[in-house]
């Protein structure tokens, strides 16, 4: 797959299964958007949250076998590294655990192109989620319903939902 990034220059962008070195840019990747899913954007973590979100809970994540997870990225050209782009962790093949993309790459079709991906490796075509508030319009884009009220813990609203697939 290809994707056009602002500079209007092609770069290669492939979908891998996240690594343990992906851990620490994964941890900054989420954590650098909690403004999306904090009630107050200027709120620290609750600490039962910020426990899920450091670089050790990304690295046992990534070697937990009940949990997918899988990667977007791209190489940098100018400095050689990867850039991860976005990010999807799906537990138990059923529920969508994590599905995060970089601020710039948003509006892109990159959450998309995870879930399409991971999705399709399921066993399960039963998912379901407690989305953020302002990620339930891309859910919904994706085909799941809402499942329940707004739930809040802590200063951070969420909004469960669920999708079953057709086969």
């Amino acid at each position: 797959m290809t994707y056009v990034n602002t500079d209007t220059a092609a770069a290669t962008v492939a979908i891998v299964k996240a690594a343990i070195t992906d851990a620490l840019p994964l941890f900054q990747l989420v954590n650098g958007l909690s403004h999306y899913y904090l009630d107050d954007p200027k709120a620290q973590l609750p600490d039962w949250l910020g426990d899920t979100l450091t670089e050790a809970a990304f690295t046992a994540r990534i070697a937990d076998p009940s949990y997918i997870n899988f990667v977007c990225k791209f190489k940098d050209e100018a400095s050689g590294t990867d850039v991860i782009q976005g990010y999807i962790s799906i537990k138990d093949q059923c529920h969508v655990y994590h599905l995060f993309v970089a601020d710039q790459f948003q509006s892109k079709g990159i959450a998309k192109q995870l879930w399409n991906h991971a999705s399709a490796l399921m066993e399960s075509k039963s998912f379901t989620v407690r989305s953020s508030l302002y990620a339930v319009p891309v859910y919904k884009h994706f085909g799941f319903i809402e499942a329940g009220e707004v739930g809040c813990k802590d200063g951070v609203s969420f909004m469960p939902m669920k999708l079953s697939i057709e086969v």
